[in-house]
């Protein structure tokens, strides 16, 4: 049995949990699924621990933990990175509220509980969804092929109602109480499922590059004024990628963007005349063309002949693959700026910066699997997902 997978049997419930519904859904017999975002594996011991039995096992001092925290059940932890002890996913066992909780154990009274579901049954509910937009299957599936604004906005919508038809109570708790108008306030971690996950039915599968964007897709993101195209004039003659170019013409990229600058409006230089007289040259340094600059100090290098796009640091003959092409960078600086925009009206990154961070690594994944190829080894740096994972930075 996976550790994500879990059945659990009645007499391994905490004596705590006296809620009916609760110790229903976690005993049914069907198993506990967490769809890659939430581990349910503390289930799987002789008996799960409650929060102050958890503090315990971890070195903590249970005296400075606030009492009611202290009698929450550890039921699980959400998966962030792929690590399955991210923060605690706890039960209420007299109400059957789940919630995540930031738990540090040098730290106990500054312990903090999110909410997360109303129930167990309604958290499943809503890792089922997560998991049926992946597959485009159950309510998702008339998405299945699609792409476009309609197709992003129909998903959210189908997100929102899972979320609304749930019971989450008159009397509200934590950050999900009601406001004045009677509606509920959706927890972060569901509300970046609805709203950033969808974003990646945006583009469409392209023609000689990976994607097709929507016409006017960067305009309205970054400003009419800020989208550089180039003229024929300004490809260097080592530019042959037939797509590329048409891209670089006629859509183009954005000219100061948050993350990526470039390219200006001038003729493109090819690396190896570029640097001439500066350093060692990567390989085929006749072919590769500098399209702009990220802001890690790295510059962006497109293959002529390809299309395909990696980056350097500055003057280093070391590149490594950034994104597929142009469409999928440029699909990844939109992506990024939506995200950022979503963060200024919810803000997602206060609670939940990491799991926001891995949502935008799966939906540029599912678009461009080159920006998002596993490290092969600890100092394989792969772009994007590490930027995204920079809370110190603020990348998010």
């Amino acid at each position: 049995m996976s550790a994500s997978h879990v059945v659990v049997p009645e007499q391994a419930l905490h004596p705590s949990i006296v809620h009916a519904p609760t110790r229903r859904a976690l005993t049914r017999g069907a198993g506990l699924h967490g769809h890659g975002l939430v581990s349910f594996h503390p289930l799987a011991a002789p008996v799960a621990p409650t929060v102050r039995e958890r503090l315990i096992a971890l070195g903590g001092d249970p005296a400075e933990l606030d009492g009611e925290l202290a009698e929450l059940v550890l039921i699980g932890h959400l998966v962030v990175e792929g690590d399955p002890e991210g923060e605690e996913v706890v039960v209420d066992g007299a109400t059957g509220r789940v919630h995540s909780m930031w738990l540090y154990e040098k730290s106990p009274g500054t312990a903090e509980v999110f909410p997360l579901a109303p129930s167990v049954d309604a958290l499943l509910r809503f890792l089922g969804a997560v998991d049926d937009f992946r597959s485009r299957s159950g309510r998702f599936a008339a998405l299945a092929g699609r792409s476009g604004p309609t197709a992003v906005q129909e998903a959210e919508a189908l997100f929102m109602e899972v979320l609304d038809a749930e019971e989450w109570g008159e009397d509200g708790w934590g950050a999900a109480e009601p406001p004045s108008d009677g509606e509920h306030e959706i927890p972060a971690l569901w509300r970046i499922a609805a709203t950033v996950r969808p974003l990646g039915l945006m583009a469409g599968p392209g023609r000689g590059l990976a994607l097709e964007l929507p016409v006017g897709l960067l305009e309205d993101a970054f400003g009419a004024d800020e989208v550089v195209r180039l003229t024929e004039e300004q490809l260097p003659a080592a530019l042959v990628h037939e797509p590329t170019r048409r891209f670089l013409t006629e859509v183009g990229l954005p000219g100061d963007g948050i993350m990526f600058s470039g390219p200006a409006a001038e003729p493109l230089p090819v690396v190896a005349r570029d640097r001439e007289g500066g350093g060692p040259l990567p390989v085929d340094a006749e072919h590769l063309i500098v399209l702009g600059g990220l802001v890690h100090d790295f510059e962006v290098l497109l293959d002529g002949r390809s299309g395909a796009l990696s980056y350097a640091q500055f003057g280093s003959a070391d590149v490594v693959p950034v994104n597929a092409d142009v469409s999928t960078l440029a699909f990844t600086l939109w992506l990024h700026q939506c995200e950022r925009e979503l963060n200024e009206e919810h803000d997602f990154t206060q609670d939940f910066y990491h799991p926001l961070a891995d949502t935008m690594v799966e939906v540029l994944a599912s678009v461009d699997p080159v920006a998002c190829v596993p490290a092969a080894h600890p100092d394989d740096f792969r772009y994007w997902p590490e930027v995204f994972h920079d809370e110190a930075g603020g990348v998010l």
